[in-house]
């Protein structure tokens, strides 16, 4: 209203100039009331090994599929809403990552899907497309190379893509055919408990972790941190995480220890120095 030249209906009381400042007093004593922020903690590679030995050997088709989507989703540092189906009819925003949206690859050539087991497993890397996401970022395309190391990015797209290969381009990737012969999807809940299993598994609770603070958001996390305590330049963490500022820096988690680790050995140096100002 005051930008159309009408009188603000908040100053009618002369009182109610003297209450601006006992407002924002209270705004901001309430926002100082505010416990502090619980992000998912951080989940080292160790623990994504440990369920890819565990749950990847399963004869279970769930647990291997859920075993192959947490390796993906570390190396790619990807949102579970990217390769799960959101039961949350509000978010439709966000495409999971389908059959079509995965190009497997093998000394520059492109791979046919529908290939026997023995000849797509020797790709040597994988492009994933994302068609849409939460940032609303459309079409980006992420690229990974072998490791070949038992964890494996490329291994294990090719573990995921090969069980659909026959079914339609737009099946999602987290599909598996179940024991019955049923046509499933892996669910955000149970990628969920696959990673809480998986740091009891790997001894986190030992080491620091709160398992209530452990979830399928733990593996964006995770694979950020590692790639910043592997020596991995900032625009390189950005890239392939998506992200257009800084708000990474916020999985780049302060309590990992290895991030100070000769931090103090620095600081101990003796130097002198001289104030210009």
């Amino acid at each position: 209203m005051v930008t159309r030249g009408f009188a603000d209906p908040r100053r009618t009381d002369p009182a109610q100039h003297r209450l601006d400042k006992d407002i924002s007093d209270y705004i901001q004593l309430c926002s100082k009331a505010d416990p502090a922020p619980r992000p998912q903690q951080a989940l080292p590679s160790t623990t994504v090994l440990w369920i890819a030995h565990y749950f990847g050997a399963s004869p279970n088709p769930r647990l291997r599929t859920v075993a192959n989507l947490v390796v993906v989703a570390f190396f790619f540092l990807l949102r579970v809403g990217e390769y799960t189906r959101s039961t949350d009819k509000r978010a439709k925003q966000t495409i999971p990552i389908r059959r079509q949206d995965v190009k497997l690859w093998r000394a520059g050539k492109l791979l046919d899907h529908r290939l026997p087991f023995e000849e797509l497993i020797k790709a040597d890397a994988v492009t994933f497309r994302l068609e849409n996401q939460k940032n609303g970022f459309k079409g980006a395309i992420l690229h990974h190379y072998a490791s070949h190391r038992a964890l494996c990015p490329v291994r294990s797209a090719v573990l995921l893509v090969h069980p659909i290969a026959h079914l339609a381009r737009d099946t999602g990737l987290g599909t598996y055919i179940s024991a019955d012969g049923a046509l499933r999807r892996v669910t955000a809940a149970e990628v969920r408990a696959c990673v809480q299993q998986g740091a009891v598994g790997d001894g986190l609770p030992a080491r620091g972790y709160d398992l209530d603070r452990i979830g399928s958001h733990s593996l964006r996390s995770g694979g950020a941190t590692h790639l910043k305590l592997c020596g991995c330049d900032e625009l390189t963490i950005m890239k392939l995480g998506r992200w257009s500022s800084n708000t990474y820096l916020r999985y780049i988690q302060t309590q990992i220890g290895e991030l100070t680790k000769g931090l103090a050995t620095k600081m101990s140096r003796l130097l002198r120095f001289h104030i210009v100002s």
